[in-house]
């Protein structure tokens, strides 16, 4: 992993954000996918990757590198630069899963969503069931997103999860966290998605700040 994010780094260049801030904290956000997808990679074939909103990239271009997949990313900002992806034969595409299909039809293996989810603007189910729907069957879905108890509830949109709005073209996009997540709201949103949680754990380097979650199709 850290190779590749000296790689990453390269290719941003030592003053860009990446470089100077976001390298230095990413993987104690996600630090348990790593770890979980080595022991994933001795139990089945992994054939293709999907990660929404992947960012600068590191993380998919570790789990195409590990299971010796194709990787793809779908993303409403193209951090996935060419200089890195190309090389790793990484696929972008850009669009916000919020109101955009995933531009892929052939099912994933493995989905990856990382710090995406608190940063939703509408209600949350509609779009992890479209997720749901694009794992293949055994497949699993890895999800990292801030803990309200350590982060401190966000109330500076909307009062309840509930107060959300359905996915609406028309309203304009914030980026900002909108909503982070209890570990209740987080196992019922999840639940009513139809996923079931196979691991729910925390992120130990950031002082249990971020869920790490695995879970699957039910």
């Amino acid at each position: 992993m850290s190779d590749i994010q000296r790689a990453r780094a390269v290719v941003d260049g030592p003053q860009g954000y990446y470089t100077r801030e976001y390298s230095k904290a990413e993987s104690g956000y996600w630090e348990k996918l790593p770890i979980w997808m080595k022991e994933d990679r001795s139990k089945r074939k992994v054939r293709r990757v999907l990660d929404i909103g992947c960012g600068y990239g590191t993380l998919l271009a570790y789990a195409s590198a590990l299971y010796g997949a194709a990787g793809h990313c779908m993303d409403v900002t193209e951090y996935l630069v060419p200089q890195f992806r190309n090389p790793r034969n990484l696929r972008f595409a850009k669009g916000n899963v919020e109101l955009d299909p995933i531009p892929w039809r052939e099912p994933f293996d493995l989905i990856i969503m990382t710090e995406v989810l608190e940063h939703l603007n509408f209600q949350p189910v509609p779009t992890l069931r479209k997720i749901r729907d694009a794992l293949a069957p055994g497949g699993l879905f890895l999800l990292s997103t801030p803990n309200q108890e350590k982060w401190g509830k966000t109330t500076k949109y909307y009062q309840r999860l509930s107060d959300l709005p359905p996915p609406d073209r028309s309203r304009k996009f914030v980026d900002d966290h909108i909503w982070q997540y209890d570990e209740r709201e987080l196992r019922e949103t999840l639940a009513e998605a139809g996923f079931e949680i196979l691991k729910f754990d925390f992120s130990t380097s950031e002082n249990r700040r971020h869920f790490n979650i695995m879970a699957t199709r039910k």
